[in-house]
């Protein structure tokens, strides 16, 4: 007599993965019932000095987190056709990339037409730099001014801000003789740097230049903005040599809203005739 209750429970009811092949039953699969204690197996993992990141992998860096850990930026302009076929100066554009890097920062200049005709390089701009992911990062403003000793009472300035306005600080010129010589102010109006120019009495003479970054009293030198020939990317090139004390992102933004004011204001050359008030 068959024991058909034995016979289900070895093919299906209490173990299913039983079959038959070639008329031979297969064993009954071992199940472990019993889980291992935490003391019988030891993770070969060393959490000594274990530290994380605060930034993680898929989370998106986007304005100025661009400028964290950055040392050194190195301005570039973009060459446009009408500069070369116009009389009339286009609207430039730039691009702010690390030194034999990627390129951080897209700058964009919207000035009128009436400017850049009868103003040249001392006209009044917006900049607007754009990141890798197409979002605003920053914006620069600015005005209609003069950079002679002999206009000392509208020298230049540009004031930077971050989206959706916020104030970062601004970059204002101090009356001086034939050393240029600008202030960078905080958005509390606090002097964080100091820039200071060679000694020169014309400013086509500052067209390879060095321009010294130094402290807030101006007893030490932090950091340069240079212009001068590269030959890798066969142009002229600003670069912006951070301090070390310029951790935060802001401060690097300060410095390279300078660079800009002193590419438009010393280093840049425009191929109109009609350049009255560029030559202040």
């Amino acid at each position: 007599m068959v024991d058909n209750n034995r016979g289900d429970e070895v093919r299906g009811i209490d173990n299913p993965a039983a079959t038959e092949e070639n008329e031979i039953e297969m064993q009954r699969d071992v199940v472990i019932r019993v889980q291992p204690s935490s003391g019988d197996i030891q993770l070969p993992v060393s959490t000594i000095d274990w530290q994380s990141n605060p930034r993680g992998q898929f989370i998106l860096v986007q304005g100025l987190d661009f400028l964290i850990g950055v040392s050194k930026l190195l301005i570039q302009q973009t060459v446009e056709l009408d500069d070369l076929t116009s009389r009339i100066e286009s609207e430039n554009r730039y691009i702010v990339r690390v030194p034999n890097g990627e390129a951080l920062y897209f700058a964009n200049e919207t000035s009128t037409s009436t400017q850049r005709c009868l103003c040249g390089t001392g006209r009044a701009f917006v900049m607007r730099l754009h990141d890798n992911t197409r979002q605003e990062a920053l914006v620069l403003h600015r005005r209609l001014a003069s950079s002679s000793c002999c206009f000392p009472c509208r020298l230049q300035e540009m004031t930077v801000t971050v989206p959706p306005g916020d104030p970062v600080g601004r970059i204002q010129q101090q009356w001086t003789w034939m050393v240029p010589f600008f202030l960078v102010r905080d958005a509390n109006d606090r002097v964080l740097f100091v820039i200071e120019g060679p000694a020169v009495f014309r400013r086509s003479a500052l067209i390879s230049s060095v321009f010294r970054i130094m402290s807030g009293d101006s007893l030490l030198e932090m950091g340069r903005i240079v212009h001068a020939w590269d030959t890798e990317l066969v142009s002229f090139t600003t670069t912006v040599d951070m301090p070390n004390v310029a951790v935060q992102p802001k401060h690097k933004a300060l410095l390279l809203a300078a660079g800009f004011l002193l590419e438009y204001t010393y280093f840049e050359r425009s191929n109109s005739k009609f350049r009255n008030c560029s030559c202040f």
